[in-house]
């Protein structure tokens, strides 16, 4: 795996580099805004001024659809190309698999890999590239531009993104522990499935019908309790969320009203605005995060594949006897 994305190391390079860009000029149109409301408009030439920014702001705008749309072209490219690598390595590695590896896996799991859990590497390259990497730059952008503002307004918008970044990641763990019992579960369902599929003529000669359906539908029973602590626990940081960014803003207007006067109203708007629009991007993460654990989960079963070391002895082969064949 590791010489796949080494081939591709310039590309991602120039996609990081892109990504840096795109999020500073995200970053920058506030800060724009500040320094207009900031202006002394009854100096001369407060007309020139006003344009100069319209013009600033404007070329911002429009640099960041530019830069958007060249690394949205690079980044499709770049993790095209590395699953295309990825899934023809893989490939070719189930082909030439000897018998006693074969009989390690059943059918179910090696078309698994090469299908669904492959398709999750582009979530994880992709989602990561441009959503989880982005949006930490850009709260990390955000956060310079406040203490470029003011510094003592910046250390409280600070503390409170830092705040929900705690709970985002502390309820992101314990999701992602779950979300790999899923995974586990629906492996097991995939694999309990396929062996009665393939032994259908079995049930009906035994009648095994109400067995095989009470023993399926324990399996649904137990994934979907896992689900619903899920749904539960992935729901419950948000009022949390909320409440710590209300006093977050509460403390930054209190701060700037009532102790510290000299502060600018540009920079009581940016500082607001920053602390307010981290929330999104703080919320992207982590259910990227989330879905990223899936992503991670596969590439560590496609990582065991190609890892699979063959041990059989060509000449002596194996015994009939040992050869538990699984389809």
């Amino acid at each position: 795996m590791k010489k796949i994305i080494k081939k591709y190391v310039k590309s991602i390079i120039i996609v990081g580099i892109l990504l840096l860009v795109c999020n500073f000029l995200s970053a920058i149109p506030p800060y724009i805004v500040k320094q207009v409301v900031d202006i002394d408009f009854t100096r001369e030439y407060i007309i020139h001024t006003i344009l100069f920014y319209i013009v600033i702001y404007t070329s911002i705008h429009l640099g960041r659809l530019i830069f958007n749309y060249i690394k949205d072209i690079a980044i499709n490219k770049t993790v095209c190309k590395i699953l295309r690598d990825i899934r023809k390595t893989l490939f070719d590695k189930i082909l030439n698999f000897k018998m006693i590896t074969f009989n390690k896996y059943n059918s179910s799991e090696l078309y698994t890999r090469l299908t669904s859990d492959v398709d999750n590497l582009f979530d994880l390259f992709f989602g990561f590239l441009y959503n989880i990497l982005s949006n930490i730059l850009y709260i990390v952008f955000m956060i310079v531009m406040m203490f470029v503002a003011n510094i003592n307004l910046a250390i409280i918008g600070g503390i409170t993104i830092f705040l929900i970044s705690v709970i985002v990641y502390k309820f992101t763990k314990i999701l992602g522990k779950l979300d790999n019992e899923i995974l586990k579960k629906r492996d097991k369902e995939h694999k309990e499935f396929s062996e009665l599929y393939n032994k259908s003529k079995l049930t009906y000669l035994f009648k095994l019908q109400n067995k095989n359906i009470n023993k399926m539908n324990g399996l649904f029973y137990s994934e979907l309790k896992i689900r619903r602590k899920y749904i539960y626990i992935h729901h419950f940081p948000y009022w949390i969320i909320a409440m710590i960014q209300a006093i977050g803003i509460y403390a930054i207007i209190y701060y700037a009203l009532n102790i510290n006067v000299a502060i600018s109203l540009g920079s009581i708007y940016l500082i607001l605005y920053y602390t307010k629009e981290c929330k999104t991007p703080l919320e992207e993460i982590c259910n990227q995060l989330e879905e990223l654990q899936t992503c991670i989960n596969s590439y560590k079963r496609i990582k065991v594949l190609l890892n699979e070391k063959e041990e059989e002895n060509i000449e002596s082969g194996d015994y009939i006897e040992n050869l538990n064949r699984r389809y």
